[in-house]
């Protein structure tokens, strides 16, 4: 298990890292390590691994470890958070004591792949982990899973003692944050938000800071936004989150709601035209694009 890392003075930014992979399609080190420097360089010291943008669901108990132990090595002194879901609590359970041994600090949980739970087993499923799980754990609600987090629920986890955080990837409901911050008022749980359009306004409702898809690409916004909320200064922080919804706004593109691997795209293209990492290859086999579409994404982010 790591040592404990230093709390931010401010608001986290945890980064989503994508996972590089090679033209194979096997796990590439060396383009991971890089990236973590890379983020590094800009003040990022908090990584998410191992989560939705990082292929978790497409990746084997071998790749999950070698991805942590990569970024532990690559970031000593940084605090990574690893994704350990699976369809059951058993899995979970397993993964989180395998992330632990290979230097995470804190799980991180969904609610189980492909079943449908109502809330009262949701409660069970995620306090059953947490009993079990050597690290802290943090609950991730996400829409595309078939269980959501409902507030009442987080409200109840919020209360177990190894349950420390929530990051909330829920599209774009403004109020939740402030509804669920209101349910869980006296207990640690800290409120991470998982939409990059809503960073402002979860900081404004008293949110703990935000994990992001693409801070992979562009930390700078990210750190320019809390920063400046941190410092007092609205009207900067405002700034920012208009430059953070001019970039998230390539989401709203047809052509990127194609499939999963054409949003991966639009974080993993940018990376490897900087020479961040190798190549822009993703975990499924047979995925190519277009050049129109990948010309798309360079005018987009130019």
């Amino acid at each position: 298990m790591s040592t404990p890392r230093p709390a931010p003075s401010g608001p986290h930014l945890i980064v989503a890292l994508v996972t590089p992979f090679t033209e194979d399609r096997t796990l590439d080190r060396l383009s991971l390590t890089r990236l973590v420097a890379h983020l590094r360089a800009g003040g990022v010291h908090e990584f998410f691994v191992v989560g939705s943008t990082g292929e978790a669901p497409l990746l084997d108990e071998s790749d999950r470890l070698t991805i942590i132990e990569t970024v532990r090595g690559a970031a000593p002194d940084g605090t990574i958070y690893a994704g350990v879901s699976g369809t059951g609590h058993r899995h979970a359970i397993r993964n989180a004591r395998d992330a632990a041994r290979a230097g995470a600090d804190i799980a991180v949980v969904m609610s189980p792949f492909f079943v449908a739970l109502d809330q009262p087993q949701l409660v069970d499923f995620s306090t059953a982990i947490a009993d079990a799980s050597p690290l802290p754990l943090a609950l991730y609600h996400h829409l595309r899973m078939p269980t959501p987090f409902t507030v009442p629920t987080v409200a109840k986890l919020a209360a177990h003692p190894n349950i420390v955080a929530l990051k909330d990837t829920n599209g774009a409901d403004h109020n939740r944050c402030a509804e669920i911050l209101a349910a869980t008022a006296g207990t640690p749980l800290k409120f991470f938000q998982g939409v990059e359009k809503l960073v402002l306004p979860t900081l404004a409702a008293g949110g703990h800071g935000c994990v992001v898809a693409q801070g992979n690409i562009a930390a700078h916004l990210f750190r320019g936004v809390l920063a400046a909320w941190h410092a007092g200064d609205t009207a900067r922080a405002e700034d920012w989150q208009r430059q953070i919804d001019a970039l998230w706004g390539i989401f709203l593109r047809p052509e990127i709601k194609q499939s999963f691997a054409h949003f991966l795209h639009t974080m993993k293209l940018p990376l490897q035209r900087r020479g961040v990492i190798a190549t822009t290859a993703g975990a499924l086999p047979g995925v190519t694009f277009t050049p129109a579409f990948e010309q798309l994404i360079d005018d987009f982010m130019a």
